[in-house]
């Protein structure tokens, strides 16, 4: 015999579906799988060229023939602010100028940066490649037949000054 007014167990606080539940718990996950994935896609493609060695290098003299030089987008003066003022050297009063040259890949990317002239502070030559080389974009060199080829380009001297 059933006694009626017994109850089983503790009343579920849940009265919905558990298949409804798991669906949603697989998407959010899913979700959240895209999520990184792109973040991590971002990072592979704009955080490479960061995390590459920026600093002097020899960069090749015989690349091919250029009918056409790349030309940077927007003014270099743009490349070298404030925040990439390398912080030995502002903290060592270190004031000076670089001059360099780049290689500019056939996407307009900067691929390496070599010292011509430098400061004399290691820091202030790392800091002006290691800026060229984030902060960078050219249109991108053309041979004969039109096609994008990589270049190399002589930056401006560059003048670190503390404010």
């Amino acid at each position: 015999m059933i006694d009626e007014d017994v109850s089983a167990g503790p009343a579920s606080r849940f009265d919905g579906s558990t298949t409804r539940v798991m669906l949603v718990v697989v998407a959010s996950i899913v979700a959240l799988g895209f999520a990184l994935a792109a973040c991590l896609l971002m990072i592979a493609s704009n955080g490479y060229r960061w995390w590459r060695a920026p600093f002097p290098t020899t960069i090749p003299r015989n690349l091919p023939l250029a009918t056409t030089p790349a030309k940077p987008i927007g003014p270099y003066a743009d490349w070298f602010d404030a925040d990439d003022y390398p912080e030995s050297a502002r903290q060592a009063s270190k004031e000076g100028a670089v001059k360099a040259a780049l290689l500019v890949a056939a996407d307009g990317s900067v691929e390496a940066c070599e010292v011509l002239v430098g400061s004399g502070t290691s820091a202030l030559d790392e800091g002006t490649c290691r800026a060229a080389v984030r902060h960078g974009q050219f249109t991108p060199a053309r041979d004969a037949k039109g096609r994008a080829i990589s270049s190399r380009i002589e930056l401006p001297r560059v003048r670190w000054a503390l404010p």
